[in-house]
C-alpha cells in the first residue's frame, strides 16, 4: 500500500478543510463496473452528481481495475484501494471478500478527514474505522424475504446478514429507491421512518421513443430471429428471484392460441459473467423441454444502444419478479413508450399508474390472460404508452443527484 500517497491525500484534504471550502465527501466506487442494477445506479447517480459543481470535494474510493475505465467523473479525486480482487466480484454469489481486503478499504478511507461517506450500495459495504457520518443505500430486502432464491449456500446468507447488520448500525441515514423498499427496510430492521430516505431512480436519457427502431433480427444475429418478428421482452438478471419460469409457462400458453403463434420471447440478461446467483442452466433446460428452443431467445448482455431498439420494437415488457425494490427495466421500457406487465410485489404500479398491468407473481393463469388481452387491444396499449411517457418524464438522475446532495448537506452541516 502506498503510505506516502495516502498521507499526502490526508494532508491535502486537511489543508482544504482549514480554508473553509465545501464538504469533503467520500464515496465507495466499488460497484462502478457491475453490469446489473447496482452498477447502473452507481454510474448514473455519481455522473449526475459530478455535473452539479456544488463546491464540495469528492473522493472516490475504487480498486485498480475500476480506475482503468474512461467514464469515471474527472472532477472526483480517485483514491486507489489496493484490494487483491475487485470488491464487486469478491462480494458475488460465490465469492468472498477477505478480511485483509476489508481492512485495506477501511484503513485507506480512515486516512482522509471526511465529513460524509456514501455507499451507493450495501452490496460492497465495509465497516469504517473512524467516526464519519455515513449514508448507506439499501435497494431492497429481497435477500431477507427470499434468501433461498438469492444465495447458493446458507453460509453466504449468514455473511450477508452480518454485513447488513453492520451497515445499518454504522449508517446515520439509510437511502433506498422506493416507498415499497422503505417499508420493507423499516419493518425488517425495526427502524424509524425518518432514518430511511427515498430517492427514486430514473431511466437513462438514451431510453426514448425512436422513429425507426432497428429490427432485432439485425441487431441480434446469434438469436436467429425471423425478420420483423413480434416478441415479448424481459430485461434483467436471470436470477431465481426474477421468477422467469412463470413467464416461460405463460408464454407457452399464450402462443398455443393460433392468434399469437408468431410471437417470440426475448430474455435479455447476462448469463456468462453475472456475479449473482444465476438460474440460466435450469431456464435453458426448461425451454428445451417445452419445445421452445426456437421461440425463446437468451440474448446475453445487451448494451444500451441496442437495448433501446429492443424496447421500442417490443409488444410488451414483462417483469415477473417475486419482488422488486424499484424495477428499473419497467421505467426504461415506459420511457420508450412500451407497455409493461409486472408482478404486483413492488413499486412499479404505484409509480407508473395506468402504464402498467400487474399480476400475482406466481399466478400463471392471470399473467396469460393479461398478455392475451393486451396483445389483442392496440388502443389500450396506446393509452398505456402515453401514460408511461408522461410518468417517466418526471424521473431524472439530475433530480436524484440534487436530492442526494441535500442529504450530504443535512449530515455534513450538523
Amino acid at each position: 500500500m502506498d503510505l506516502a500517497a495516502v498521507d499526502a491525500g490526508q494532508r491535502r484534504a486537511g489543508t482544504e478543510r482549514n480554508r473553509g471550502m465545501g464538504l469533503r465527501i467520500g464515496i465507495d466506487g466499488s460497484c462502478w463496473l457491475n453490469r446489473r442494477g447496482y452498477g447502473r445506479y452507481t454510474r448514473s447517480l455519481l455522473t449526475a452528481l459530478a455535473q452539479r459543481r456544488d463546491g464540495d470535494q469528492y473522493f472516490l474510493f475504487v480498486d485498480r481495475e475500476t480506475t482503468t475505465v474512461s467514464d469515471l467523473p474527472a472532477c472526483f479525486e480517485k483514491v486507489i484501494v489496493p484490494t487483491s480482487q475487485p470488491p464487486a466480484q469478491a462480494a458475488s454469489a460465490l465469492g468472498r471478500r477477505t478480511a485483509r481486503d476489508l481492512w485495506r478499504s477501511a484503513w485507506t478511507v480512515a486516512h482522509y478527514p471526511l465529513d460524509v461517506f456514501f455507499f451507493p450500495s450495501v452490496y460492497t459495504f465495509f465497516p469504517l474505522l473512524r467516526p464519519v457520518r455515513t449514508i448507506v443505500a439499501i435497494h431492497d430486502v429481497i435477500a431477507e424475504h427470499h434468501p433461498q432464491l438469492v444465495f447458493a449456500r446458507r453460509r453466504l446468507a449468514w455473511f450477508w446478514k452480518i454485513k447488513l447488520a453492520l451497515a445499518v448500525r454504522q449508517a446515520r441515514l439509510i437511502l433506498t429507491v422506493s416507498e415499497h423498499a422503505r417499508d420493507g427496510i423499516v419493518t425488517h430492521f425495526c427502524l424509524p421512518h425518518e432514518r430511511v430516505r427515498i430517492i427514486l431512480e430514473a431511466p437513462d436519457p438514451i431510453f426514448r421513443p425512436l422513429a425507426a427502431p432497428r429490427d432485432p433480427a439485425e441487431l441480434l444475429p446469434a438469436c436467429a430471429l425471423p425478420d420483423g418478428s413480434r416478441y415479448l421482452l424481459y430485461v434483467g438478471g436471470l436470477s431465481p428471484h426474477k421468477n422467469l419460469p412463470v413467464l416461460i409457462e405463460a408464454y407457452q400458453q399464450t402462443i398455443s392460441n393460433r392468434e399469437f403463434s408468431d410471437l417470440h420471447l426475448l430474455l435479455v440478461g447476462d448469463y456468462t459473467n453475472d456475479v449473482f446467483l444465476s438460474a440460466y442452466e435450469s431456464l435453458r433446460a426448461t425451454v428445451v423441454r417445452c419445445g421452445l428452443k426456437d421461440r425463446v431467445h437468451f440474448t446475453g448482455f445487451v448494451p444500451d444502444d441496442i437495448l433501446v431498439d429492443l424496447y421500442n420494437r417490443a409488444e410488451l415488457l414483462v417483469l415477473p419478479s417475486v419482488e422488486e425494490g424499484f424495477g428499473l427495466p419497467a421505467f426504461e421500457a415506459a420511457a420508450c413508450g412500451t407497455p409493461v406487465v409486472t408482478s404486483e410485489v413492488g413499486p412499479v404500479s404505484a409509480l407508473l399508474g395506468a402504464a402498467v398491468w400487474t399480476f400475482p407473481p406466481h399466478d400463471v393463469k392471470t399473467l396469460t390472460e393479461r398478455l392475451s388481452i393486451l396483445l389483442r387491444d392496440p388502443v389500450r396499449r396506446q393509452a398505456m404508452r402515453a401514460e408511461g411517457l408522461r410518468q417517466t418524464a418526471t424521473l431524472t438522475w439530475e433530480r436524484a443527484a440534487a436530492q442526494l446532495h441535500a442529504l450530504f448537506q443535512e449530515l455534513g452541516r450538523r
